[in-house]
């Protein structure tokens, strides 16, 4: 305590050397002063060095006896630093700045007054901010060169300083970890600049920029010349990288040629040479004079719109004017605009015509209007009714009103209902062959329907980033992205099989999907997707450039700036996060116009949208998005499993991700003292963080709280369950506080799987892994998977039929007697209460988790490891390996004797690790006769009718008395009930299980005949031809006879 005394005297004394500097620079200080501020400066420079070093002691000191309310400290000495450096640096170049003027104006006394007004003060120049935009790196690097780095005036704490001011984003991330010295600011500047001054990485920056840049807009000004504009100063760009991308010849070409619009791409195809490659520079000098051209006719129009927006009544005025000075007297008249101009519906500075309230309302709302507040329906303005208006008819009808004003008249047919039951009724409308069924309709007039479009900023490989338009859509189960943007940000895909559908159960398949992390543009949010990989996801979004946007509320930041112009969708963000990404506030500016809603990507616009522009072709189609998403088990995709029974496959080899599994348990397994194994849970290196789950695993548990209300049977199974789970110490109950708990844990939904209509079938919880958390990613998405480390079905039954003396035996709850490394437990938390009146308790499970993707890998290789144990018998270590089908064992031996040394060695070995062998069965009865203590569970046994005991192996029955293997039909599955279709046929043969293709002469049979739909090309729910369904009805009675 003493010492932290001490330390902070000397904290006293540094920050009173800081203030006489302080009152110094806060004062007025005379021209004769200023040769002191630069000798007080560098002292106040060695107070911060000094305060570096006693400030850090003091946090050291106190961090040791427990105290941590220093840092204010540190920010109140940093901000008054600072503050006291920049003014006092402002007031030398302020006064100096004084100096030079007035020794100027003394020097030139005797010259002109023209001279001397020619002095012009210049703006002060800005250091540009580097946000880590390889494109905007050149001009940073030079601009802050030039004023700031090479600078001797400054010292390094200051270029420090104007460094840090100017790097934002990833920028700032790369030198955020050095503190603010003089000695680091050399690193820093040498880390910045050997990390963007990358002359490959900016050559190919700009070479992608040219093959991205927007379409041109047809005959527009403002697009062609941004276009060639980017276009030139990325070629520009390249040259300075000592690039030549004028000798690129008929490649660059190409590329501009194909983002030009047809007007201009013909007039460029008409000035071109002929039969010679023209040159890069001619055609950039065709782009910028086109662009002259575009500029000036629209110049004229908007001249001509605004001279014929003039109001009648000032047009009279003036004329009556001129004839009362003077009738012979020759004349001449100005149309000139009026300087101010109100609006009558919302009183802001624009006419009618442009008010998007007004526009905004139906037909029938603005004619009510007009009439409220007593305009001219002809001219929309106010003056004498009784004074004939000047103004032109309706374009549309000719008649004698406005045309914003004009009715829409629509053609009555005999199969469509007229409007007025249209909308009165839309559920009951009817809809034509060629119409398309939407979630939003529209007139086939001027009118289109904006979408919630939004920028953000998705990352990919090595950090690397690219700005992007999504589509936020709430009718989307899934999240898509194109396959454009996964090869641009270099993202890894994983294999999948899901098939999409949308409106009119249009299909498409996606074989890939990526995770990627998105951020806002706007703010430090950020969340994760799972995206499904396909070549497009729609058309340009608006379908129509809008020109009539209407009117943008103040102070808020679009999504999509450019919300009004057609240009592709990036991305589709569905129902998974829509919902988390709204905001709570929504505006809307016209009542029948677009919305404003506001979200944590910025504000989007939606809602339908007026086109008044005459000149705009009328929108006939909608663009409406709704996808399922489903894996690719079809009927189509089910038939070739049936074949593939007769099959063998090669050695399986391990994948890279079943490899690095493999290792990682090998290295972490831990055999505890009493036998029993711990395992690690192989998590994928570099795996994107878990998140909030508490709140879904909460909502699953109410949801299975409900189903308890209501099947008592249910609840007291499951409540058992639990107990039993307790009561074994596979799981307990924790204390944390998962509000203020700032530790990465994951939270495993759990529900029942019971059948209510059997009497044999236990009640199985099931936990769900895979469920996601509030960025998207689950806890199996985090795991290694792991090989296949048992031999396959087929091979063990097989061998199990070569043996005289057999046995068959399951291990108890094999999982469950794995022990999961308690570093790991954190991510294996539940919610449970066995009453609803309680307070929900928080418990982990302690092993090894069915429902885990790694469960089965990590159970098995525990085995296996028991195998190779040294005191293991080679014997028993070989029917481990071999014999073991999961928690099943099928083996045997030639002798009575040696099978008895199976048997207890077996069970020995087993013990040794924890593990019970129960459900034991043999055809020999005196083999179980030492075992028959061990429980055996009734439903395991099924009857048949000649009272032999059967039980099931592996998905078969085998009857051990007569060690044979046995086929059962169910009898409801070949019960001829109503038309026989295809579907029919491939559900039954769907339930056939022959792993050894016992039956196979049988189900061939059915097989055939399924092939000959195929090749007749017979629908699913097409009746068969009547020969067909001889043969399948005669089939059926025949199938039955197996057994």
């Amino acid at each position: 305590v003493r010492s932290c005394r001490v330390t902070r005297q000397s904290y006293g004394t540094d920050r009173t050397h800081g203030t006489p500097f302080e009152k110094t620079r806060s004062s007025k200080v005379a021209y004769c002063d200023t040769k002191q501020i630069p000798s007080r400066q560098l002292k106040i420079e060695e107070a911060w060095q000094n305060f570096e070093l006693v400030q850090t002691a003091i946090e050291e000191l106190e961090n040791s006896i427990g105290i941590t309310d220093h840092s204010q400290y540190r920010i109140d000495f940093e901000n008054l630093f600072f503050e006291t450096v920049a003014e006092a640096e402002q007031k030398i170049s302020s006064i100096r700045a004084n100096q030079n003027e007035t020794s100027f104006r003394n020097s030139n006394n005797g010259e002109s007054i023209n001279s001397t007004s020619s002095i012009i003060k210049l703006a002060a120049l800005n250091i540009p901010v580097f946000n880590g935009n390889y494109n905007d790196w050149v001009p940073f690097k030079d601009i802050f060169t030039a004023l700031i780095h090479t600078n001797s005036n400054l010292t390094s704490i200051q270029k420090f300083f104007y460094l840090r001011s100017s790097l934002n984003g990833d920028a700032a991330n790369c030198i955020k970890n050095f503190e603010t010295t003089a000695l680091n600011y050399e690193h820093a500047w040498k880390t910045l600049t050997a990390r963007y001054n990358n002359e490959k990485l900016l050559i190919q920056c700009h070479v992608k920029d040219i093959c991205e840049l927007n379409v041109v807009k047809d005959n527009s000004s403002d697009s062609l010349r941004m276009f060639s504009d980017s276009l030139r100063a990325h070629i520009s760009a390249l040259e300075a990288l000592k690039q030549r991308p004028t000798d690129w010849g008929p490649l660059l070409i190409h590329i501009i040629c194909s983002k030009l619009d047809s007007n201009t791409l013909t007039e460029w195809e008409v000035k071109s040479p002929k039969t010679e490659i023209p040159k890069i520079e001619d055609l950039m000098i065709f782009l910028n004079d086109r662009a002259h051209i575009l500029e000036a006719v629209e110049s004229s129009k908007n001249l001509i719109n605004n001279i014929n927006t003039i109001s009648t009544s000032e047009i009279k005025d003036k004329v009556n004017r001129k004839n009362s000075h003077n009738k012979t007297r020759t004349t001449s008249m100005a149309f000139t605009t009026t300087a101010e101009v109100s609006c009558f519906i919302c009183n802001l500075k624009h006419t009618i015509y442009k008010c998007p309230t007004f526009l905004a309302l139906s037909i029938n709302d603005r004619i009510k209007k007009v009439n409220e507040i007593e305009l001219c329906k002809l001219c929309l303005r106010k003056h004498d009714s009784k004074k004939r208006c000047l103004s032109r008819n309706c374009f549309k009808c000719g008649k004698t009103h406005n045309t914003l004003l004009h009715i829409v008249q629509h053609k009555i047919n005999n199969n469509a209902r007229s409007t007025t039951e249209e909308k009165s009724n839309p559920s009951s409308t009817q809809i034509d062959g060629n119409s398309t069924i939407s979630a939003h309709s529209h007139d086939k007039n001027h009118e289109q329907v904006l979408l919630s479009i939004a920028i953000v900023r998705a990352f990919g490989e090595n950090k690397s980033s690219s700005l992007c338009r999504a589509l936020l859509d709430s009718g989307s189960q899934s999240n898509f992205i194109t396959e454009e943007l996964v090869q641009c940000l270099k993202l890894k895909r994983t294999k999948t099989n899901h098939q999409i559908s949308g409106i009119g159960t249009t299909v498409q398949h996606a074989h890939s999907y990526v995770i990627a992390q998105m951020k806002s543009k706007f703010n430090d949010y950020s969340f994760t997707l799972k995206m499904l990989v396909v070549p497009k996801i729609t058309n340009d979004i608006p379908a129509k450039h809008i020109y009539n946007t209407g009117q943008v509320p103040q102070n808020v930041s679009l999504a999509d700036p450019l919300f009004w112009s057609p240009q592709k969708v990036d991305l589709l963000i569905g129902a998974t996060h829509f919902y988390d990404l709204m905001g709570e506030r929504r505006i809307t500016p016209a009542p029948n116009g677009p919305i404003f809603q506001e979200t944590k990507l910025g504000w989007v616009v939606s809602g339908p949208i007026q086109m008044y522009n005459h000149k705009v072709e009328p929108l006939s189609n909608s663009i409406c998005h709704t996808a399922l998403t489903h894996t690719d088990l079809t009927l189509e995709n089910m038939l070739p499993r049936f074949w593939r029974v007769e099959e063998f496959e090669g050695d399986n080899t391990y994948t890279i991700e079943e490899k690095t599994c493999k290792s990682f348990f090998d290295k972490t397994v831990i055999r505890e003292p009493d036998g029993r194994f711990t395992v690690h849970l192989p998590f994928r290196e570099n795996s994107l963080r878990l998140v909030e789950s508490y709140n879904i695993a909460k909502r699953r548990l109410l949801n299975l709280e409900s189903r308890f209300a209501n099947n008592a049977r249910l609840k007291n199974k499951y409540t058992h369950f639990m107990n039993e789970y307790i009561s074994l110490g596979h799981m307990e109950r924790i204390q944390d506080d998962p509000i203020n708990d700032k530790k990465e844990a994951y939270y495993l939904p759990h529900h029942a799987v019971f059948k209510e209509a059997s009497t044999s079938t236990r009640l199985r919880v099931v936990f769900d892994a895979s469920c996601k958390t509030s960025n998207g990613v689950s806890l199996n998405d985090t795991l290694l998977k792991g090989p296949v480390l048992q031999d396959d079905l087929i091979y063990i039954l097989a061998r199990f039929r070569t043996h005289n003396f057999v046995l068959s035996a399951d291990i108890t709850k094999m999982y469950r007697q794995f022990w999961v490394t308690e570093a790991h437990r954190i991510f294996q938390r539940i919610l449970w209460r066995t009453n609803p009146q309680e307070n929900i308790k928080i418990f982990q499970l302690n092993t090894v988790t069915y429902g885990t993707v790694p469960a089965s890998f990590l159970a098995t290789g525990c085995l296996h490891k028991l195998a190779d144990s040294q005191n293991v018998d080679p014997i028993i270590a070989a029917a481990i390996k071999r014999d073991f089908y999961m928690d099943d064992f099928l083996g045997g031996t030639n002798s009575y004797e040696s099978a008895v040394q199976l048997r207890d060695g077996l069970i020995k070995t087993m013990q040794s690790a924890g593990l019970e062998l129960r459900k034991w069965n043999s055809n020999n009865d005196k083999l179980i006769k030492d075992v028959m203590s061990i429980k055996q569970d009734s439903n395991d046994t099924v009857l048949i009718s000649d009272d032999n005991s059967i039980t099931k192996v592996l998905g078969l029955i085998w009857n051990s008395t007569t060690d044979t293997l046995q086929f059962k039909v169910q009898q409801n599955n070949f019960t001829i009930i109503g038309r026989i279709t295809k579907r029919e046929i491939l559900s039954v043969i769907a339930c056939l299980f022959d792993t050894l293709g016992l039956v196979g002469p049988a189900i061939i049979r059915a097989k055939l005949m399924l092939q000959q739909l195929w090749r007749l090309k017979i629908q699913w729910d097409e009746p068969l031809p009547s020969e067909i369904q001889e043969q399948w009805i005669n089939y059926k009675k025949l199938f039955v006879c197996i057994k």
